[in-house]
């Protein structure tokens, strides 16, 4: 009767533990899933890991960070095939929010414009190229202690656009600031997350910044702490 009993507890434990183990499989989410807009990603949807840039095209750090992976655009994407990576740009007026820059504000914009015309990566890599050689490359705007970027002329992202295929459509919602709640929303929610910009989550790892002597090197360093530290 006792042995009975404890099989009995036994199986009734072994059930119990699977059904936990099922349920937590069941609710966990899809990188899909987690996205915020599937146009300012790159990889595989069904991807299993799943890591996250918030940044502010404004911010010089981020664009480090930003050019270091476009200047090494296939290394990138095969590294992300191969380990089964969606990576996702969540864009910010952070340095809006954070000191009333409107440059920070009329790029974002320009780039949520951009995202809707599904032109997100070709503004996103010419609005980086754009501003390294109008004015990081020549040290404006490209540290916290280099002179700001003070004379960008009013059309500057939206000839970018143009140099893109982009056009009316793009005109007018940056015009008309059509973009604005889209951008206010993602903005609320990454300050929320993030730690400064740009900022990180790769996976279980998070961290913050990029230095501009930074290459390939420590973006794939990036990457390979997020898949060392997975639960």
């Amino acid at each position: 009767m006792n042995k009975t009993v404890r099989t009995i507890g036994i199986v009734a434990v072994a059930i119990a533990l699977f059904a936990i183990i099922i349920a937590n499989s069941s609710t966990k989410q899809a990188a899909a899933d987690q996205v915020w807009n599937m146009e300012m990603t790159v990889g595989d949807a069904e991807a299993s890991n799943y890591y996250v840039m918030y940044t502010d095209l404004m911010c010089p750090y981020c664009d480090f960070f930003s050019r270091a992976v476009m200047d090494n655009w296939d290394k990138f994407t095969e590294y992300l095939d191969e380990h089964k990576i969606l990576f996702e740009v969540r864009l910010t007026d952070y340095l809006h929010v954070a000191s009333g820059s409107q440059y920070s504000r009329d790029a974002a914009e320009a780039v949520y414009c951009a995202k809707r015309e599904d032109k997100f990566w070709d503004y996103y890599h010419a609005a980086l190229k754009a501003l390294w050689d109008d004015y990081h490359s020549k040290g404006i705007g490209d540290s916290k202690t280099s002179p700001a970027i003070t004379n960008m002329p009013s059309d500057y992202w939206t000839k970018i656009g143009h140099k893109v295929g982009l056009g009316e459509q793009f005109d007018r919602c940056v015009a008309e600031h059509e973009a604005g709640d889209e951008l206010d929303t993602n903005t609320t929610k990454a300050l929320q997350v993030a730690e400064g910009m740009p900022y990180f989550k790769f996976n279980d790892f998070t961290t913050a910044g990029f230095d501009s002597s930074w290459g390939w090197d420590y973006v794939k360093m990036y990457l390979d702490a997020g898949l060392k530290k997975k639960s």
